[in-house]
Protein backbone atom coordinates (compact mmCIF):
# COMPACT_ATOMS: atom_id res chain seq x y z
CA UNK A 1 0.00 0.00 0.00
CA UNK A 2 1.36 3.43 -0.94
CA UNK A 3 0.12 6.80 0.18
CA UNK A 4 -1.18 9.40 -2.24
CA UNK A 5 -2.10 12.43 -0.07
CA UNK A 6 -5.57 13.81 -0.67
CA UNK A 7 -6.06 17.50 -1.38
CA UNK A 8 -9.85 17.84 -1.20
CA UNK A 9 -11.20 17.87 2.36
CA UNK A 10 -14.55 19.52 1.68
CA UNK A 11 -17.93 18.04 2.56
CA UNK A 12 -19.97 17.10 -0.56
CA UNK A 13 -23.05 19.27 -1.12
CA UNK A 14 -25.49 16.35 -1.03
CA UNK A 15 -24.09 15.11 2.31
CA UNK A 16 -24.17 18.60 3.83
CA UNK A 17 -27.77 19.25 2.68
CA UNK A 18 -29.11 15.96 4.04
CA UNK A 19 -27.16 16.22 7.30
CA UNK A 20 -28.49 19.74 7.97
CA UNK A 21 -32.03 18.64 7.17
CA UNK A 22 -31.91 15.50 9.31
CA UNK A 23 -29.97 17.06 12.22
CA UNK A 24 -31.14 20.70 12.46
CA UNK A 25 -29.77 20.96 16.00
CA UNK A 26 -26.46 19.39 14.97
CA UNK A 27 -24.61 16.33 16.33
CA UNK A 28 -21.15 15.76 17.76
CA UNK A 29 -19.75 14.88 14.32
CA UNK A 30 -21.28 17.95 12.68
CA UNK A 31 -19.99 20.26 15.39
CA UNK A 32 -16.48 18.80 15.20
CA UNK A 33 -16.34 19.18 11.41
CA UNK A 34 -17.68 22.76 11.47
CA UNK A 35 -15.30 23.91 14.21
CA UNK A 36 -12.14 21.86 13.67
CA UNK A 37 -12.31 20.90 10.00
CA UNK A 38 -10.91 17.47 8.97
CA UNK A 39 -8.64 17.38 12.11
CA UNK A 40 -6.00 15.16 10.44
CA UNK A 41 -4.10 15.37 7.14
CA UNK A 42 -2.56 12.62 5.03
CA UNK A 43 0.88 14.24 5.23
CA UNK A 44 1.07 13.35 8.93
CA UNK A 45 1.12 9.63 8.05
CA UNK A 46 3.66 9.64 5.19
CA UNK A 47 6.32 7.82 7.23
CA UNK A 48 3.98 4.86 7.83
CA UNK A 49 3.48 4.00 4.15
CA UNK A 50 5.90 2.90 1.40
CA UNK A 51 6.48 5.13 -1.61
CA UNK A 52 5.21 2.62 -4.15
CA UNK A 53 2.39 0.12 -4.37
CA UNK A 54 -1.37 0.05 -4.53
CA UNK A 55 -3.00 3.30 -3.31
CA UNK A 56 -4.09 3.11 0.32
CA UNK A 57 -7.30 4.37 1.86
CA UNK A 58 -6.97 8.00 3.02
CA UNK A 59 -5.27 7.74 6.44
CA UNK A 60 -6.82 10.98 7.72
CA UNK A 61 -10.24 9.35 7.31
CA UNK A 62 -9.04 6.10 8.87
CA UNK A 63 -7.73 8.08 11.84
CA UNK A 64 -11.11 9.72 12.38
CA UNK A 65 -12.98 6.43 11.96
CA UNK A 66 -10.63 4.82 14.49
CA UNK A 67 -11.39 7.50 17.08
CA UNK A 68 -15.13 7.26 16.43
CA UNK A 69 -14.85 3.48 16.71
CA UNK A 70 -13.09 3.58 20.08
CA UNK A 71 -15.41 6.33 21.27
CA UNK A 72 -18.41 4.03 20.80
CA UNK A 73 -16.51 0.79 21.56
CA UNK A 74 -17.31 -0.72 18.15
CA UNK A 75 -15.72 -3.69 16.43
CA UNK A 76 -13.98 -3.16 13.09
CA UNK A 77 -16.94 -4.58 11.17
CA UNK A 78 -19.48 -2.39 12.95
CA UNK A 79 -17.28 0.68 12.45
CA UNK A 80 -16.99 -0.03 8.71
CA UNK A 81 -20.78 -0.45 8.55
CA UNK A 82 -21.22 2.91 10.31
CA UNK A 83 -19.08 4.60 7.66
CA UNK A 84 -21.45 3.30 4.99
CA UNK A 85 -24.73 3.98 6.78
CA UNK A 86 -24.43 6.94 9.16
CA UNK A 87 -24.98 10.41 7.73
CA UNK A 88 -23.19 12.24 10.57
CA UNK A 89 -20.09 10.08 10.08
CA UNK A 90 -20.10 10.79 6.34
CA UNK A 91 -20.34 14.53 7.09
CA UNK A 92 -17.31 14.40 9.41
CA UNK A 93 -15.36 12.24 6.94
CA UNK A 94 -16.28 14.33 3.90
CA UNK A 95 -17.88 11.42 2.04
CA UNK A 96 -20.77 11.50 -0.41
CA UNK A 97 -24.00 9.76 0.52
CA UNK A 98 -23.44 6.95 -1.99
CA UNK A 99 -19.84 6.24 -0.91
CA UNK A 100 -19.53 2.47 -0.16
CA UNK A 101 -16.80 2.92 2.45
CA UNK A 102 -14.09 0.28 2.84
CA UNK A 103 -13.52 -3.24 4.08
CA UNK A 104 -13.26 -3.71 7.85
CA UNK A 105 -9.75 -5.22 7.56
CA UNK A 106 -8.40 -1.78 6.57
CA UNK A 107 -8.83 -0.57 10.17
CA UNK A 108 -6.79 -3.44 11.57
CA UNK A 109 -4.08 -2.81 8.99
CA UNK A 110 -4.03 0.88 9.90
CA UNK A 111 -3.55 0.12 13.61
CA UNK A 112 -0.75 -2.31 12.76
CA UNK A 113 1.01 0.45 10.82
CA UNK A 114 0.79 2.74 13.83
CA UNK A 115 2.38 0.12 16.11
CA UNK A 116 5.03 -0.94 13.60
CA UNK A 117 5.99 2.69 12.99
CA UNK A 118 6.15 3.51 16.71
CA UNK A 119 3.36 6.03 16.19
CA UNK A 120 0.90 4.85 18.83
CA UNK A 121 0.46 8.40 20.13
CA UNK A 122 0.30 10.12 16.72
CA UNK A 123 -3.48 10.62 16.69
CA UNK A 124 -3.61 11.57 20.36
CA UNK A 125 -0.79 14.14 20.14
CA UNK A 126 -2.14 15.68 16.93
CA UNK A 127 -5.49 16.22 18.62
CA UNK A 128 -3.77 17.91 21.58
CA UNK A 129 -1.94 20.28 19.22
CA UNK A 130 -5.24 21.19 17.59
CA UNK A 131 -6.84 21.74 21.01
CA UNK A 132 -4.03 24.10 21.98
CA UNK A 133 -4.50 26.07 18.74
CA UNK A 134 -8.23 26.34 19.47
CA UNK A 135 -7.61 27.55 23.03
CA UNK A 136 -9.00 24.44 24.71
CA UNK A 137 -5.75 23.72 26.60
CA UNK A 138 -4.16 25.98 29.20
CA UNK A 139 -0.42 25.71 29.73
CA UNK A 140 1.07 25.37 33.20
CA UNK A 141 -2.24 25.01 34.98
CA UNK A 142 -3.60 22.22 37.15
CA UNK A 143 -3.74 18.60 36.05
CA UNK A 144 -4.68 15.37 37.80
CA UNK A 145 -3.61 11.74 37.44
CA UNK A 146 -4.92 8.36 38.50
CA UNK A 147 -4.53 4.76 37.38
CA UNK A 148 -6.58 1.61 36.92
CA UNK A 149 -5.79 -1.99 36.12
CA UNK A 150 -6.12 -3.47 32.64
CA UNK A 151 -6.84 -7.17 32.14
CA UNK A 152 -4.68 -8.91 29.57
CA UNK A 153 -6.31 -10.59 26.57
CA UNK A 154 -5.34 -14.04 27.88
CA UNK A 155 -6.73 -16.51 30.38
CA UNK A 156 -5.58 -16.34 33.99
CA UNK A 157 -3.60 -19.51 34.71
CA UNK A 158 -2.16 -21.08 37.82
CA UNK A 159 1.59 -21.66 37.85
CA UNK A 160 1.17 -25.33 36.97
CA UNK A 161 -1.37 -24.62 34.24
CA UNK A 162 0.99 -21.97 32.83
CA UNK A 163 3.84 -24.50 32.74
CA UNK A 164 1.66 -27.07 30.96
CA UNK A 165 0.38 -24.51 28.44
CA UNK A 166 3.92 -23.21 27.82
CA UNK A 167 5.21 -26.70 27.02
CA UNK A 168 2.18 -27.38 24.78
CA UNK A 169 2.74 -24.09 22.94
CA UNK A 170 6.44 -24.87 22.42
CA UNK A 171 5.60 -28.33 21.05
CA UNK A 172 3.06 -26.82 18.64
CA UNK A 173 5.55 -24.17 17.47
CA UNK A 174 8.25 -26.78 16.84
CA UNK A 175 5.73 -29.03 15.08
CA UNK A 176 5.32 -26.26 12.51
CA UNK A 177 8.91 -24.96 12.38
CA UNK A 178 10.83 -28.27 12.62
CA UNK A 179 8.39 -31.08 11.93
CA UNK A 180 10.85 -33.86 11.10
CA UNK A 181 13.25 -32.95 13.91
CA UNK A 182 10.46 -32.95 16.52
CA UNK A 183 9.09 -36.29 15.33
CA UNK A 184 12.55 -37.84 15.90
CA UNK A 185 13.13 -36.32 19.36
CA UNK A 186 9.72 -35.97 21.03
CA UNK A 187 8.30 -38.54 23.43
CA UNK A 188 5.10 -40.06 22.05
CA UNK A 189 3.52 -39.90 25.50
CA UNK A 190 3.65 -36.10 25.31
CA UNK A 191 1.10 -36.09 22.49
CA UNK A 192 -1.53 -37.49 24.83
CA UNK A 193 -0.35 -35.68 27.95
CA UNK A 194 -0.42 -32.21 26.36
CA UNK A 195 -3.34 -32.61 24.01
CA UNK A 196 -5.50 -30.18 26.00
CA UNK A 197 -4.85 -26.59 26.95
CA UNK A 198 -3.15 -25.98 30.28
CA UNK A 199 -6.30 -24.65 31.92
CA UNK A 200 -8.31 -27.71 30.84
CA UNK A 201 -5.90 -30.42 32.03
CA UNK A 202 -7.08 -32.48 35.00
CA UNK A 203 -4.75 -31.78 37.94
CA UNK A 204 -4.56 -34.58 40.54
CA UNK A 205 -5.90 -33.83 44.01
CA UNK A 206 -3.60 -33.74 47.00
CA UNK A 207 -0.33 -31.90 47.53
CA UNK A 208 1.89 -34.92 46.90
CA UNK A 209 0.04 -35.96 43.74
CA UNK A 210 0.11 -32.41 42.33
CA UNK A 211 3.83 -32.11 43.03
CA UNK A 212 4.53 -35.44 41.34
CA UNK A 213 2.47 -34.41 38.30
CA UNK A 214 4.23 -31.02 38.13
CA UNK A 215 7.65 -32.69 38.25
CA UNK A 216 6.61 -35.03 35.44
CA UNK A 217 5.78 -31.96 33.37
CA UNK A 218 9.12 -30.48 34.41
CA UNK A 219 11.05 -33.51 33.19
CA UNK A 220 9.22 -33.41 29.85
CA UNK A 221 10.08 -29.75 29.36
CA UNK A 222 13.65 -30.27 30.47
CA UNK A 223 14.04 -33.11 27.98
CA UNK A 224 12.75 -30.91 25.16
CA UNK A 225 15.08 -28.05 26.12
CA UNK A 226 17.99 -30.49 26.30
CA UNK A 227 17.21 -31.76 22.81
CA UNK A 228 16.88 -28.23 21.41
CA UNK A 229 20.26 -27.19 22.85
CA UNK A 230 21.99 -30.49 22.00
CA UNK A 231 24.94 -30.68 19.65
CA UNK A 232 22.98 -32.23 16.79
CA UNK A 233 20.09 -29.77 16.91
CA UNK A 234 19.88 -26.85 14.44
CA UNK A 235 21.05 -23.66 16.14
CA UNK A 236 18.04 -21.69 14.97
CA UNK A 237 15.70 -23.81 17.11
CA UNK A 238 16.93 -21.95 20.19
CA UNK A 239 15.71 -18.69 18.69
CA UNK A 240 12.11 -19.83 18.32
CA UNK A 241 10.14 -17.47 20.62
CA UNK A 242 8.08 -20.29 22.15
CA UNK A 243 11.28 -22.15 23.09
CA UNK A 244 12.74 -19.07 24.77
CA UNK A 245 9.53 -18.61 26.76
CA UNK A 246 9.68 -22.30 27.74
CA UNK A 247 13.20 -21.80 29.08
CA UNK A 248 12.12 -18.77 31.14
CA UNK A 249 9.07 -20.53 32.57
CA UNK A 250 11.13 -23.58 33.55
CA UNK A 251 13.72 -21.46 35.36
CA UNK A 252 10.95 -19.66 37.22
CA UNK A 253 8.97 -22.76 38.24
CA UNK A 254 11.51 -25.57 38.61
CA UNK A 255 14.80 -25.97 40.43
CA UNK A 256 17.36 -28.67 41.08
CA UNK A 257 18.19 -29.74 44.60
CA UNK A 258 19.31 -32.82 46.54
CA UNK A 259 16.94 -35.70 47.21
CA UNK A 260 15.14 -35.33 50.53
CA UNK A 261 15.78 -39.00 51.33
CA UNK A 262 19.47 -38.69 52.07
CA UNK A 263 22.49 -36.37 52.36
CA UNK A 264 24.05 -34.74 49.36
CA UNK A 265 26.75 -36.64 47.52
CA UNK A 266 29.19 -34.93 45.10
CA UNK A 267 28.68 -37.59 42.41
CA UNK A 268 24.93 -37.87 42.86
CA UNK A 269 22.87 -35.81 40.38
CA UNK A 270 20.34 -33.41 41.82
CA UNK A 271 16.63 -33.98 41.26
CA UNK A 272 14.32 -31.62 39.38
CA UNK A 273 11.82 -30.17 41.85
CA UNK A 274 8.70 -28.01 41.59
CA UNK A 275 9.68 -24.62 43.00
CA UNK A 276 7.96 -23.54 46.24
CA UNK A 277 8.21 -20.57 48.58
CA UNK A 278 11.18 -22.25 50.24
CA UNK A 279 13.27 -21.90 47.06
CA UNK A 280 11.65 -18.53 46.26
CA UNK A 281 10.19 -17.03 43.09
CA UNK A 282 11.40 -14.26 40.79
CA UNK A 283 9.71 -10.85 41.17
CA UNK A 284 6.31 -10.50 39.54
CA UNK A 285 7.69 -8.07 36.94
CA UNK A 286 9.87 -10.92 35.55
CA UNK A 287 7.46 -13.82 36.05
CA UNK A 288 5.79 -15.09 32.87
CA UNK A 289 2.04 -15.32 33.55
CA UNK A 290 1.03 -16.69 30.13
CA UNK A 291 3.01 -18.09 27.19
CA UNK A 292 0.61 -16.38 24.78
CA UNK A 293 1.49 -12.88 26.04
CA UNK A 294 4.80 -12.61 27.93
CA UNK A 295 4.11 -8.91 28.57
CA UNK A 296 1.28 -9.58 31.05
CA UNK A 297 2.22 -9.97 34.71
CA UNK A 298 0.50 -10.79 37.96
CA UNK A 299 -0.30 -7.93 40.34
CA UNK A 300 -2.35 -7.25 43.45
CA UNK A 301 -3.70 -3.94 44.74
CA UNK A 302 -5.57 -4.19 48.00
CA UNK A 303 -8.25 -6.84 47.32
CA UNK A 304 -7.92 -6.80 43.50
CA UNK A 305 -5.70 -9.33 41.75
CA UNK A 306 -5.18 -9.58 38.00
CA UNK A 307 -2.73 -10.37 35.21
CA UNK A 308 -2.23 -7.67 32.64
CA UNK A 309 -1.18 -4.04 32.73
CA UNK A 310 -1.87 -0.73 34.44
CA UNK A 311 -2.83 2.52 32.71
CA UNK A 312 -2.34 6.05 34.08
CA UNK A 313 -4.48 8.88 32.71
CA UNK A 314 -3.58 12.55 33.20
CA UNK A 315 -6.09 15.30 32.40
CA UNK A 316 -6.51 19.04 32.82
CA UNK A 317 -8.87 20.37 35.50
CA UNK A 318 -8.99 24.13 35.01
CA UNK A 319 -12.24 26.04 35.42
CA UNK A 320 -13.66 27.51 32.24
CA UNK A 321 -12.02 24.94 29.95
CA UNK A 322 -12.83 21.36 28.94
CA UNK A 323 -11.15 18.60 30.92
CA UNK A 324 -8.91 16.97 28.31
CA UNK A 325 -6.63 13.97 28.76
CA UNK A 326 -3.04 15.10 28.16
CA UNK A 327 -1.06 11.91 28.68
CA UNK A 328 -1.52 8.14 28.75
CA UNK A 329 1.09 5.94 30.42
CA UNK A 330 0.76 2.14 30.11
CA UNK A 331 2.99 0.09 32.41
CA UNK A 332 3.41 -3.47 33.57
CA UNK A 333 0.89 -4.38 36.25
CA UNK A 334 3.38 -4.63 39.19
CA UNK A 335 4.80 -1.12 38.68
CA UNK A 336 3.77 1.10 41.60
CA UNK A 337 2.20 4.48 40.89
CA UNK A 338 4.96 6.67 42.31
CA UNK A 339 7.55 5.14 39.95
CA UNK A 340 5.60 6.44 36.94
CA UNK A 341 5.45 10.07 37.99
CA UNK A 342 8.85 11.10 36.57
CA UNK A 343 7.98 9.65 33.14
CA UNK A 344 4.61 11.42 33.16
CA UNK A 345 6.21 14.79 33.96
CA UNK A 346 8.91 14.30 31.32
CA UNK A 347 6.30 13.46 28.67
CA UNK A 348 4.17 16.49 29.58
CA UNK A 349 7.26 18.70 29.42
CA UNK A 350 8.10 17.42 25.93
CA UNK A 351 4.54 18.28 24.83
CA UNK A 352 4.85 21.72 26.45
CA UNK A 353 1.93 20.81 28.69
CA UNK A 354 3.75 20.70 32.02
CA UNK A 355 1.39 21.54 34.92
CA UNK A 356 2.34 23.83 37.76
CA UNK A 357 0.24 21.87 40.25
CA UNK A 358 -0.35 18.16 39.85
CA UNK A 359 -3.23 16.60 41.80
CA UNK A 360 -2.63 12.95 42.69
CA UNK A 361 -3.59 10.44 45.36
CA UNK A 362 -1.38 8.96 48.08
CA UNK A 363 -0.01 6.22 45.80
CA UNK A 364 1.97 8.77 43.75
CA UNK A 365 3.50 10.77 46.60
CA UNK A 366 6.62 10.10 48.65
CA UNK A 367 9.45 12.30 49.88
CA UNK A 368 11.65 11.61 46.84
CA UNK A 369 8.81 12.44 44.45
CA UNK A 370 8.01 15.72 46.19
CA UNK A 371 11.60 16.88 45.77
CA UNK A 372 12.27 15.46 42.29
CA UNK A 373 9.02 16.79 40.77
CA UNK A 374 9.76 20.35 41.86
CA UNK A 375 13.51 20.21 41.20
CA UNK A 376 13.46 18.52 37.78
CA UNK A 377 10.16 19.74 36.33
CA UNK A 378 8.93 22.66 38.42
CA UNK A 379 5.80 20.73 39.38
CA UNK A 380 4.16 20.92 42.80
CA UNK A 381 2.47 17.71 43.87
CA UNK A 382 -0.89 18.18 45.57
CA UNK A 383 -2.12 15.20 47.51
CA UNK A 384 -2.00 13.40 50.86
CA UNK A 385 1.67 13.08 51.86
CA UNK A 386 3.01 9.95 53.58
CA UNK A 387 2.18 10.05 57.28
CA UNK A 388 4.51 9.54 60.21
CA UNK A 389 3.92 5.97 61.40
CA UNK A 390 5.80 6.36 64.68
CA UNK A 391 3.67 6.01 67.80
CA UNK A 392 4.67 9.52 68.89
CA UNK A 393 2.91 11.00 65.83
CA UNK A 394 -0.26 9.04 66.62
CA UNK A 395 -0.35 9.85 70.35
CA UNK A 396 -1.67 13.15 71.63
CA UNK A 397 0.92 15.01 73.68
CA UNK A 398 3.83 12.85 72.48
CA UNK A 399 6.87 14.32 70.74
CA UNK A 400 6.95 13.55 67.02
CA UNK A 401 9.96 14.40 64.89
CA UNK A 402 8.44 17.80 64.03
CA UNK A 403 8.89 18.84 67.70
CA UNK A 404 12.67 18.46 67.41
CA UNK A 405 14.86 21.30 66.16
CA UNK A 406 17.18 19.95 63.45
CA UNK A 407 20.24 22.09 62.69
CA UNK A 408 21.32 20.59 59.37
CA UNK A 409 24.36 22.82 59.00
CA UNK A 410 25.83 21.97 62.40
CA UNK A 411 24.42 18.42 62.36
CA UNK A 412 22.86 18.81 65.79
CA UNK A 413 19.31 18.04 66.90
CA UNK A 414 17.67 19.59 69.97
CA UNK A 415 14.85 17.79 71.77
CA UNK A 416 11.79 19.49 73.37
CA UNK A 417 13.55 19.28 76.73
CA UNK A 418 16.50 21.30 75.40
CA UNK A 419 19.04 18.48 75.21
CA UNK A 420 21.23 18.19 72.10
CA UNK A 421 21.97 15.03 70.16
CA UNK A 422 24.97 12.82 70.84
CA UNK A 423 25.60 11.67 67.25
CA UNK A 424 24.47 12.46 63.68
CA UNK A 425 25.36 9.71 61.19
CA UNK A 426 24.29 9.26 57.54
CA UNK A 427 22.44 5.99 57.10
CA UNK A 428 20.48 3.95 54.56
CA UNK A 429 17.15 2.37 55.37
CA UNK A 430 14.76 0.66 52.94
CA UNK A 431 16.80 1.82 49.95
CA UNK A 432 16.54 5.50 50.99
CA UNK A 433 19.30 7.78 52.25
CA UNK A 434 18.52 9.18 55.67
CA UNK A 435 20.17 10.32 58.89
CA UNK A 436 20.39 8.43 62.18
CA UNK A 437 20.37 10.82 65.15
CA UNK A 438 21.04 9.50 68.67
CA UNK A 439 20.50 11.30 71.95
CA UNK A 440 22.50 10.68 75.13
CA UNK A 441 21.47 7.63 77.13
CA UNK A 442 22.19 9.51 80.34
CA UNK A 443 20.03 12.50 79.44
CA UNK A 444 17.12 10.39 78.19
CA UNK A 445 16.95 8.16 81.28
CA UNK A 446 16.84 11.15 83.63
CA UNK A 447 14.47 13.25 81.50
CA UNK A 448 11.04 13.90 83.10
CA UNK A 449 9.47 13.98 79.58
CA UNK A 450 10.79 10.54 78.61
CA UNK A 451 7.32 8.88 78.67
CA UNK A 452 6.15 11.34 76.02
CA UNK A 453 9.28 10.90 73.91
CA UNK A 454 10.41 7.26 73.77
CA UNK A 455 9.66 3.80 75.11
CA UNK A 456 13.27 2.66 74.87
CA UNK A 457 16.32 3.78 76.79
CA UNK A 458 17.07 6.66 74.45
CA UNK A 459 15.40 8.59 71.59
CA UNK A 460 16.66 7.86 68.10
CA UNK A 461 15.51 9.90 65.08
CA UNK A 462 15.76 8.68 61.49
CA UNK A 463 14.73 11.57 59.22
CA UNK A 464 15.31 11.56 55.47
CA UNK A 465 17.95 13.80 53.92
CA UNK A 466 17.48 17.52 54.37
CA UNK A 467 15.59 18.26 51.14
CA UNK A 468 13.30 15.26 51.44
CA UNK A 469 12.63 15.84 55.15
CA UNK A 470 11.80 19.52 54.72
CA UNK A 471 9.57 18.77 51.71
CA UNK A 472 7.76 16.10 53.72
CA UNK A 473 7.23 18.38 56.72
CA UNK A 474 6.01 21.21 54.47
CA UNK A 475 3.60 18.85 52.67
CA UNK A 476 2.18 17.58 55.97
CA UNK A 477 1.68 21.14 57.17
CA UNK A 478 0.04 22.23 53.90
CA UNK A 479 -2.29 19.22 53.99
CA UNK A 480 -4.03 20.74 57.01
CA UNK A 481 -4.77 24.03 55.23
CA UNK A 482 -8.48 24.39 54.21
CA UNK A 483 -7.49 25.84 50.83
CA UNK A 484 -5.25 22.82 50.20
CA UNK A 485 -8.05 20.45 51.17
CA UNK A 486 -10.47 22.24 48.83
CA UNK A 487 -7.99 22.01 45.94
CA UNK A 488 -7.46 18.31 46.57
CA UNK A 489 -11.15 17.68 45.93
CA UNK A 490 -10.58 18.44 42.24
CA UNK A 491 -8.60 15.20 41.95
CA UNK A 492 -11.78 13.14 42.29
CA UNK A 493 -12.78 14.14 38.76
CA UNK A 494 -10.17 11.83 37.23
CA UNK A 495 -11.98 8.89 38.80
CA UNK A 496 -15.05 9.84 36.77
CA UNK A 497 -12.92 9.85 33.63
CA UNK A 498 -11.58 6.38 34.44
CA UNK A 499 -15.09 5.14 35.16
CA UNK A 500 -16.35 6.44 31.82
CA UNK A 501 -13.39 4.94 29.98
CA UNK A 502 -13.94 1.57 31.66
CA UNK A 503 -17.73 1.35 31.38
CA UNK A 504 -18.34 2.99 28.01
CA UNK A 505 -15.05 2.52 26.15
CA UNK A 506 -13.80 -0.87 27.34
CA UNK A 507 -10.56 0.45 28.85
CA UNK A 508 -10.41 -2.25 31.53
CA UNK A 509 -9.95 -5.18 29.15
CA UNK A 510 -7.20 -5.30 26.53
CA UNK A 511 -8.34 -6.16 23.01
CA UNK A 512 -4.89 -7.20 21.85
CA UNK A 513 -1.83 -9.28 22.70
CA UNK A 514 1.32 -7.42 23.76
CA UNK A 515 2.17 -4.22 25.59
CA UNK A 516 2.55 -2.10 22.42
CA UNK A 517 -0.92 -2.86 21.07
CA UNK A 518 -2.46 -2.53 24.52
CA UNK A 519 -0.90 0.92 24.85
CA UNK A 520 -2.29 1.80 21.43
CA UNK A 521 -5.75 0.84 22.65
CA UNK A 522 -5.41 3.06 25.74
CA UNK A 523 -4.15 6.03 23.71
CA UNK A 524 -6.90 5.73 21.10
CA UNK A 525 -9.50 5.48 23.86
CA UNK A 526 -8.15 8.64 25.49
CA UNK A 527 -8.17 10.49 22.14
CA UNK A 528 -11.77 9.37 21.53
CA UNK A 529 -12.80 10.68 24.95
CA UNK A 530 -11.12 14.01 24.17
CA UNK A 531 -12.94 14.20 20.84
CA UNK A 532 -16.27 13.64 22.56
CA UNK A 533 -15.53 16.25 25.22
CA UNK A 534 -14.52 18.82 22.62
CA UNK A 535 -17.82 18.26 20.82
CA UNK A 536 -19.74 18.72 24.08
CA UNK A 537 -17.74 21.86 24.88
CA UNK A 538 -18.49 23.37 21.47
CA UNK A 539 -22.19 22.64 21.99
CA UNK A 540 -22.17 24.28 25.43
CA UNK A 541 -20.53 27.42 24.06
CA UNK A 542 -23.33 28.04 21.57
CA UNK A 543 -25.99 30.46 22.81
CA UNK A 544 -29.10 28.68 23.97
CA UNK A 545 -31.99 28.88 21.56
CA UNK A 546 -35.06 30.16 23.34
CA UNK A 547 -38.36 28.55 22.40
CA UNK A 548 -40.74 31.15 20.98
CA UNK A 549 -44.17 31.39 22.56
CA UNK A 550 -47.33 30.52 20.62
CA UNK A 551 -48.31 34.22 20.46
CA UNK A 552 -44.96 35.31 19.00
CA UNK A 553 -45.11 32.54 16.38
CA UNK A 554 -48.70 33.52 15.52
CA UNK A 555 -47.84 37.18 14.98
CA UNK A 556 -44.73 36.31 12.94
CA UNK A 557 -46.58 34.00 10.60
CA UNK A 558 -47.90 35.43 7.31
CA UNK A 559 -51.61 36.38 7.32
Amino acid sequence: MSLHPASDFSVPDDTAAVARAVFPQGTACLRLRDRLGPIFADEQFVSLFPKSGQPAECPWRLALVTLLQFGENLSDRRAADAVRSRIDWKYLLGLSLNDPGFDASVLSEFRSRLVKGGAESLLFDRLLVLCREQGFLAQHGRQRTDSTHVLGAVRTLTRLACAIETLRTALDALAVAARDWLRAHADKACAERYERRGGDVHIPKGEAARRAFAETVGRDGEALLGAVTGLGAPAWLREVPAVEILRRVWVQNFCRRDDDAGPSEPHKPQILRWRTEVEGFPPSALMVASPHDPDVHYAKKRQTTWIGFKVHLTETCESGQPNLITHVETTAAPVVDRDVLADVHAALRDKDLRPERHLVDAGYIDADGLVASHRDHGVTLVGPPPGDNQWQARTEGAFAIEQFDLDWDRKIATCPAGQTSESWIPDTNGGHDNVRIRFSLTHCKACPLKARCTRSNRRILAPRRRQEHEALVAARTAAKDPAFIAERKRRAGIEGTLSKAVRANGLRRSRYIGAAKTHLQQVLTAAAINLHRIADWIADQKPAQTRKSAFVRLMAAPA
